[in-house]
């Protein structure tokens, strides 16, 4: 008796969480960023923001920031080395500030103008998020898969560049406007989508590539996810109010060329987490009524052997 009352609950408990903590292999959850030449002339920063769960834990942020030099640099900084410098930079902050809890990894072969982000074994990326302000052609895939296919939300969400200051003097003659000249984004191998940048505002620009994309995205006033926020560093920008968003494309790539000086460009990439809090919350009340009904089950076992046991001895 005492064997089947524990093997039904453990039964139970098993069937109930097996699906909360879903643990990944390593490079499930990739992400690749085919890096260029910045466009602008002066240095400008570079950073990826990469948050990632083990389990239903809280969520680890870590951002790797560094600085590209502009084309008029007496060394400017080659597609090949900011690939490098960004694998190198995000490492190190995750090494930094998560020595026991390394869920994500950067990887770049030497000489190539592209990086990969992956989750490490037993953990799950949860958001990637690029800010560029060197004005790079970069385009994003997720290696052998479609965004849709990984369900992988996609947002862009334009920036002036003078509402970032990484270090004093940064922004420093550079107006909150655009300055003329263009952004493009490209899906797959389709025509290129471009809009003229001159006299417009980030939302006009935002609003005209959604429009422009078409069915595949959205003009949206509410983030993808929220935009991570940091009183102590510029670089963690608050949500302007506005960013297109590709929640469904069924596309292997999305390629983004920014040519304005006067702006910046986020792009973001939202990763299933199935493992938030959240999801055990809501699943709460279905785990109770599980338990309640094997619990009640067993006290009508019990009551049903007793009730013959009582007939057999009066016999």
């Amino acid at each position: 008796m005492k064997i089947h009352k524990y093997l039904t609950l453990t039964t139970l408990c098993a069937m109930t969480f097996s699906g909360f903590a879903n643990a990944l292999p390593a490079e499930k959850n990739q992400l690749r960023v085919q890096t260029s030449v910045s466009k602008r002339s002066n240095d400008t920063g570079f950073s990826t923001l990469v948050s990632w769960r083990k389990g239903d834990a809280n969520l680890h942020r870590v951002n790797g920031l560094f600085f590209i030099n502009g084309f008029e640099s007496s060394n400017p900084t080659s597609a090949a080395d900011i690939a490098n410098k960004a694998a190198s930079a995000l490492n190190a902050d995750i090494n930094y500030d998560a020595p026991t809890e390394r869920g994500a990894l950067a990887t770049n072969q030497k000489g190539k103008s592209e990086f990969v982000i992956s989750n490490k074994d037993g953990f799950n990326l949860v958001q990637v998020t690029t800010r560029d302000y060197s004005n790079q052609k970069i385009q994003y895939d997720i290696p052998d898969q479609s965004f849709s296919a990984a369900s992988v939300g996609v947002a862009i969400d334009l920036v002036y560049s003078a509402e970032v200051e990484f270090i004093e003097g940064f922004s420093s003659g550079v107006n909150r406007k655009t300055t003329g000249g263009f952004v493009t984004v490209t899906i797959d191998d389709d025509a290129p989508i471009e809009v003229k940048t001159d006299g417009k505002t980030t939302d006009q620009l935002e609003k005209e590539l959604a429009q422009l994309i078409g069915s595949k995205s959205q003009f949206s006033a509410t983030p993808i996810y929220p935009n991570y926020a940091d009183e102590h560093s510029r670089n963690y920008k608050p949500f302007d109010g506005g960013e297109v968003q590709l929640l469904n494309l069924n596309a292997k790539s999305i390629t983004i060329d920014v040519a304005d000086a006067g702006l910046g460009a986020l792009v973001k990439f939202s990763f299933p987490d199935t493992n938030k809090p959240t999801d055990v919350a809501n699943k709460v009340p279905y785990i109770l009524g599980v338990l309640l009904t094997g619990f009640l089950g067993y006290l009508f076992y019990v009551m049903k052997i007793k009730t013959k046991k009582e007939e057999i001895e009066n016999d």
